[in-house]
């Protein structure tokens, strides 16, 4: 993993987990745990790595 994939990848699992994290309010779900958030965002910053790679 080259450093612009790291940062690409650091980037992409931040979003993802504060979004997944945050957003639930806004469209009247529960707020999503952190374990589940951190795990969601590991999952998708992975599969756009694995696509981008």
């Amino acid at each position: 993993m080259s450093a612009s994939e790291l940062i690409y990848f650091v980037m992409t699992f931040v979003v993802v987990t504060l979004a997944t994290r945050y957003i639930g309010p806004f469209i009247g779900r529960p707020r999503t745990p952190w374990r589940g958030a951190v795990t969601f965002g590991l999952i998708i910053a992975f599969i756009g790595w694995a696509i981008g790679a």
